[in-house]
């Protein structure tokens, strides 16, 4: 069966289905799938296509047909957008090649369409787990956002997924905003457990300053500059799941930049941790590099380079004059 001979079942299948959906009983979401594939059944009869649940309830899709397979989506809500499966794909059903999506809505005028699975997703949503989010009534695919074919990326690992819908997110973020959570299939992601940064050790909030303040060189930038501290705090929670209230003080307050009043107080902070920074700069991941300066260095040439960028963004002061000057 070629996929326009199926498409025709489909039209046929959702005819029906739009004049039974105005009957009460066949509206309750949980019942839906149930009554798709029945009527895909009558639909399909003198086709030669058997029409049959997937092996297990929460496999992908819901309904299998030679070859051709169909998920099944409802909503209570007046809208045609549902949260859908997750972009790892574990319980696919290996017979399925193409997938198609049987869409539900039931609130306001109860109605419902059929489309090609891969072109009615149109975004991810990341919560918990990230989920493709499907679309009825857009044409705006989310492959073609990435740049690659559902098929392809259903053959990709999860850490070839999780790449491509990195780099998705971070296509949308707006000035000012990090990625907070992405995580792969098979990883525990970031401990749900998140620190207060004032119940750290003497040594953990040194070693943690020299971190944020290696990957964020504007902390140099003048006392104008509302969001140099910005990125400091992203990181902190982003990447060290230390939440700091008030991450002016990692530069200002006394503890960080001594007793005197008055004066540069970032240079003093960061002098007191030049050691750890340059620990830090030969040890961090690269990643984090590629992520906050847009590439990595060599881990001998990361300081030199923070100084450059630390020198474009002071201003009535130079910091390469200033810092790193021994060892």
């Amino acid at each position: 069966m070629t996929a326009a001979e199926f498409e025709k079942i489909l039209d046929k299948a959702v005819e029906r289905l739009n004049k039974a959906v105005q009957n009460p009983d066949f509206q309750p979401p949980d019942k839906f799938e149930k009554h798709v594939c029945d009527v895909l059944k009558s639909a399909a009869e003198g086709s030669g296509v058997g029409i049959t649940p997937t092996f297990h309830p929460h496999a992908f899709p819901d309904i299998k047909a030679n070859g051709f397979g169909v998920e099944v989506k409802a909503t209570s809500k007046d809208s045609w957008q549902s949260v859908g499966n997750s972009i790892f794909e574990g319980m696919r059903d290996g017979e399925v090649k193409n997938v198609y999506v049987v869409f539900g809505k039931m609130g306001g005028m109860p109605a419902v369409k059929w489309g090609k699975y891969e072109d009615r997703i149109t975004h991810v949503r990341i919560s918990h787990a990230p989920r493709f989010v499907l679309e009825m009534d857009k044409d705006s695919s989310l492959f073609a956002k990435m740049k690659i074919g559902y098929d392809d990326f259903a053959k990709l690992t999860p850490e070839d997924k999780m790449e491509h819908v990195r780099k998705y997110a971070r296509s949308r973020l707006k000035a000012g905003e990090r990625l907070w959570w992405i995580e792969d299939e098979n990883s525990a992601g970031i401990p749900l457990t998140i620190k207060l940064y004032m119940n750290l050790t003497a040594a953990e909030k040194k070693k943690l300053r020299a971190e944020a303040s290696l990957m964020c060189p504007q902390i140099c930038g003048g006392s104008r500059q509302k969001d140099k501290y910005n990125d400091v705090a992203f990181f902190m929670l982003r990447h060290r799941n230390v939440f700091c209230p008030q991450t002016r003080d990692l530069f200002s307050a006394g503890s960080v930049a001594g007793k005197e009043r008055g004066g540069n107080y970032v240079l003093r902070a960061l002098k007191n941790i030049e050691p750890e920074m340059r620990q830090a700069a030969l040890k961090m991941d690269g990643a984090l590099f590629v992520e906050y300066w847009g590439k990595d260095y060599l881990p001998a040439e990361r300081i030199k380079e923070w100084l450059k960028r630390a020198d474009s963004f002071a201003s009535n002061w130079k910091p390469s004059n200033e810092l790193f000057k021994t060892g």
